[in-house]
């Protein structure tokens, strides 16, 4: 079964990659577990016979017969379709299901999306990711790696880099490695304001990265608000913690 790149497939086939990987997501069999663009079924062996119950959605026609025909005891486990268009409800009533998928980069912000928006339903995510939105994911106010999309999954999540993944276990070779990436939700619920206005605040902040803060901030504050800020104005939006942006962010709120 050959790659296609329109849907931007790069396999897994080496089984001890494979069975590490598994051993990472530590699957248990109360596990609801739903696996995005699962490919040839390599990663998917090692779940589907140890989880309580298991789906894989997958995009391309021909993978679905290929999946159908290897594993014929669960073959309807296995639904056409886009992960985006996907109301997991549809699968999952009421439960709280586990994600995992090997997932195309052109793809990984709208999942991350995606995600977000089934946020509380989701107990955790395990994403094959390219190195460097990974890096992005996980990043920090100390690495050159944050950026606003750092901010928003600490929000959101711990994020956890599991296992670095050489190119050459991928078929065909993609130009980049992939890190294995853990995302636990911190929250039960989230603020739906809170987060709007966290996301306001970085998308103004880090459009103008290179910047002082206090050049963006007059943007979405009132000058009396700056001027309450318990800051230092003088710093670059990458040299500013979670903490930092959610008390910005309070602020905008309450200014309405």
């Amino acid at each position: 079964m050959q790659a296609k790149k329109r849907f931007g497939q790069n396999f897994l086939t080496d089984k001890k990659l494979l069975e590490d990987l598994a051993n990472l997501i530590n699957v248990v069999a109360k596990d609801k577990l739903l696996e995005i663009g699962p490919g040839k079924g390599d990663l998917t062996k090692n779940l589907i016979n140890v989880c309580n119950s298991y789906f894989g959605i997958e995009l391309d026609k021909d993978l679905l017969v290929f999946l159908r025909n290897k594993f014929p005891k669960y073959k309807n486990a296995f639904i056409y379709g886009d992960i985006l268009k996907l109301n997991p409800s549809e699968i999952y009533a009421s439960n709280q299901f586990r994600v995992v998928g090997n997932i195309p980069y052109n793809i990984s912000s709208p999942i991350l999306d995606w995600c977000e928006k089934h946020y509380e339903k989701i107990l955790d995510m395990h994403f094959m990711l390219q190195k460097e939105f990974a890096l992005r994911c996980a990043g920090n106010e100390k690495t050159s790696s944050y950026g606003r999309l750092s901010v928003i999954c600490k929000y959101l999540y711990k994020v956890t880099i599991t296992k670095e993944v050489s190119k050459e276990y991928f078929s065909p070779i993609p130009k980049v490695d992939s890190l294995f990436v853990r995302f636990s939700p911190k929250k039960k619920e989230v603020n739906q304001i809170e987060l709007q206005n966290l996301k306001k605040v970085t998308g103004a902040l880090f459009n103008k990265k290179r910047k002082k803060i206090s050049n963006s901030l007059q943007d979405i504050l009132k000058k009396e608000s700056i001027n309450n800020l318990d800051l230092n104005l003088n710093l670059r939006p990458d040299e500013l913690s979670l903490n930092e942006y959610l008390q910005i962010s309070k602020l905008v709120m309450n200014d309405g």
